[in-house]
């Protein structure tokens, strides 16, 4: 493809639908965030993703650039070959089962590829960031959950049903509660930013992050760099079984790379280095010969970078 081809690519958040016009060499062009309201529904969706991707096409399309195709990337398990989100809903109403890929072209005449964010993000980190020039990575998303994707001899993996690389629940504490997917001892259960909320609650004597008067994860890592010994603890546990979370992983893939993205990826130095530790201690010699445990380079234009990028591999792949 010729290096001035672009595509757009959209991220659909929990309060915000980002867009962005980027270049098969990965350069972004143009960028855009567009609110959302409270509560949603498929209709508000689709049509909040229509106004997005009109705008910033308006915008480019004054310097020159004609985007040949679009990628959505959005939460939960999505039928990648034909564009449809199989779901859960993620708060948002009717939104299963949603053909989301042919509702965009219809309306804006491009070819549309819809597919989970993180795998989006992991196509990103291995195209353009930390994972660039490896051929077996996995990608960890630490943040209200966990998400997850792997990459085997430089392909993206999928699973039967295209439902693989869900890594946040892989069980690591049969002994532990049920999280809300109903699954015991799970790693998103016990080590994503939910997690470390509610462990420090426990410690604070409220079981109710409301009654802590709302404290966030970033807080509880801002607190145990001011050297709360609750906050610490809480932080220095979660790295620990973070780590125990990637030592299943390299025991079991022997990736040459685990990248690690997600809000709770860009604390401190000591954080990630007691990750590796634990990481380390917890697995196979052999498995970890050559490991690599490295922050994500993308950040949250990772998934807009992603998106856009499959899409137009994914567009050449059909022409071809």
């Amino acid at each position: 493809m010729f290096n001035h081809t672009a595509a757009i690519g959209a991220d659909i958040g929990r309060n915000l639908i980002k867009v962005a016009v980027v270049r098969i060499d990965g350069e972004i062009a143009a960028v855009k965030s567009f609110p959302l309201q409270e509560k949603q529904t498929r209709a508000y969706i689709t049509e909040k993703i229509l106004e997005a991707v009109g705008d910033i096409r308006h915008s480019v399309a004054a310097e020159g650039i004609n985007p040949i195709c679009i990628g959505i990337s959005a939460k939960g398990f999505i039928d990648h070959k034909s564009g449809i989100i199989a779901g859960p809903d993620q708060g948002i109403s009717d939104w299963t089962n949603v053909p989301l890929a042919r509702i965009i072209k219809q309306e804006t005449g491009l070819p549309v590829f819809v597919d989970n964010d993180a795998n989006m993000m992991t196509i990103a980190e291995h195209r353009f960031g930390a994972a660039r020039g490896y051929r077996n990575i996995i990608f960890v998303a630490l943040r209200t959950g966990i998400g997850g994707g792997i990459i085997i001899n430089e392909k993206l993996y999928r699973g039967s049903n295209n439902a693989g690389g869900e890594i946040g629940q892989m069980i690591i504490n049969f002994d532990n509660g049920k999280s809300e997917r109903g699954i015991k001892g799970s790693y998103e259960h016990l080590a994503s930013a939910s997690s470390i909320v509610r462990r420090y609650n426990e410690l604070m004597g409220s079981a109710d992050a409301r009654v802590a008067g709302g404290i966030t994860c970033k807080d509880i890592f801002e607190l145990s760099y001011k050297g709360s010994p609750e906050a610490s603890l809480v932080v220095e546990q979660n790295a620990e079984l973070v780590g125990i979370g990637l030592a299943n992983l390299i025991t079991i893939f022997a990736p040459e790379i685990i990248v690690l993205g997600g809000g709770m990826s860009e604390a401190d130095d000591s954080y990630i280095e007691r990750i590796r530790k634990s990481a380390y201690t917890n697995s196979l010699p052999d498995c970890r010969s050559d490991l690599k445990i490295e922050r994500a380079q993308l950040g949250a234009a990772g998934s807009l970078l992603g998106s856009a990028y499959w899409s137009m591999t994914s567009l050449a792949g059909q022409i071809i």
